[in-house]
C-alpha cells in the first residue's frame, strides 16, 4: 500500500513503455492471470478463486506453464 497525496504519475512515471503480455482467462472453471511467453505458451502469474482446493492444484500454481492449442 502506498498512502500519499502525490499523484500516481509523479511517483511511477509513465507506464506505457512497459510491455505487458498479461491475459486473463478461464480454464477448468478457474480464473487465471497468465503471461504470454515468446514460444507461444503461457506462464501462470495469479489464480483467482474462492475454493481453497484450487490453490493445491500444481497445474495452476504461479510459474506453471500452460500450453493452449
Amino acid at each position: 500500500m502506498l498512502y500519499t497525496i502525490i499523484p500516481y504519475e509523479l511517483i511511477f512515471g509513465h507506464r506505457e513503455d512497459i510491455k505487458s503480455e498479461y491475459i486473463e482467462l478461464k480454464m477448468d472453471n478457474k480464473h487465471l492471470l497468465v503471461e504470454r511467453l515468446p514460444n507461444g505458451s503461457f506462464m501462470v502469474q495469479r489464480l483467482y478463486s474462492t475454493n481453497p482446493f484450487d490453490y493445491l492444484d500444481k497445474r495452476y500454481g504461479p510459474g506453471s506453464i500452460i500450453n493452449i492449442h
